[in-house]
């Protein structure tokens, strides 16, 4: 029986290099992708590692309790909170991520979302298509659009993600200050950065990016509150967990005008259901808004990095070794 249970598709497995890496693994790797929790538990009943893409499916006690040879839960990505790492723990099974190997992607995503936000690009490309190209031009002319260079940027959250975002920001001419739990003096050095308290960076920056993990403590952690602290017409974007920002909030603050824009690459729901607020705004507010399925780290050169990672780990364990990058504290 194979070995590894993986639940990312067999479509994620494309690229020559990570084929080479599959084909190496082939003997001891199946795939599921029916993610009912009787499916995950029938599929995996011989399996030592459980692959998981990082955004889904719901990894819970249930199905934890109901393996109990597993010795590795490995995630596709850097996320993991879609895992219950406590009963991970009783279990003594170790949860891992792929830590920082999608942290350029999902930069790049942030200052393409930003950007168009910035000029309106979604927009124009739609009215053009419709025959209004003279109409959308004057609009946005006489809205005025602005650069990267020169606004203040501040980010919630300097791991790898909001680090990457920083350097990029700074290469473009950003002035970028963080938040973070604790300070990072050495970050601070090398890009030129400022640390700022939690209500001074709402308040003074044009651009808020969030790249914080979903806990406890940061469910809803931006909400009515904070967007009101934020400055008139700044832009909010969410590159974290989809729970971290209140969306009913956002939907709120987007609708009164006390945003400029929004982008947002996770939810706390997703797929987004049709009743969502965000889908439910009014045109002339959806056009400040802009939403993409949780794909900021999957480039095909991330996606690859993530499984080859996730399964030198899987590697590891089934030789008797200590996995990398455990969050749950089970070694």
């Amino acid at each position: 029986m194979p070995k590894i249970l993986s639940l990312m598709p067999p479509i994620y497995f494309q690229d020559p290099a990570t084929l080479a890496t599959l084909e190496a693994f082939k003997d001891d790797l199946a795939f599921c992708t029916d993610y009912r929790p009787a499916s995950i538990i029938a599929a995996a009943r011989k399996a030592i590692c459980l692959l998981c893409p990082a955004p889904y499916p719901r990894i819970t006690a249930e199905i934890i309790s109901a393996l109990p040879q597993l010795k590795l839960i490995q995630t596709a990505g850097a996320g993991y909170n879609e895992i219950d790492l406590e009963a991970a723990a009783r279990a003594g099974v170790p949860v891992c991520n792929a830590p920082g190997l999608n942290a350029t992607a999902v930069a790049e995503l942030v200052f393409a979302a930003v950007i168009n936000l910035q000029r309106g690009l979604a927009h124009a490309d739609r009215q053009i298509k419709q025959g209004r190209y003279q109409a959308v031009r004057e609009k946005l002319l006489a809205s005025g659009m602005s650069e990267v260079g020169g606004s203040r940027w501040g980010i919630i959250g300097l791991g790898q993600v909001g680090t990457a975002v920083a350097r990029l920001g700074k290469t473009l001419g950003a002035v970028v200050g963080y938040f973070n739990r604790t300070r990072k003096p050495e970050i601070e050095a090398e890009l030129g950065i400022d640390y700022q308290d939690w209500e001074r960076l709402l308040a003074a920056s044009d651009v808020v990016v969030v790249c914080l993990a979903l806990t406890a403590e940061t469910r809803k952690l931006i909400g009515a509150r904070e967007m009101r602290l934020m400055k008139p017409g700044a832009l909010l974007v969410n590159v974290g967990r989809g729970g971290v920002v209140d969306e009913e909030a956002l939907a709120a603050a987007l609708l009164s005008g006390e945003l400029g824009g929004a982008a947002l690459d996770t939810f706390a729901t997703e797929p987004l259901p049709a009743n969502h607020p965000l889908l439910t705004l009014p045109e002339e507010v959806q056009e400040r808004l802009f939403l993409t399925p949780h794909l900021g780290g999957v480039t095909t050169q991330a996606l690859n990095r993530m499984l080859n990672f996730a399964l030198a780990n899987c590697t590891r364990v089934l030789k008797g070794e200590r996995p990398l990058a455990v969050v749950n504290g089970v070694e």
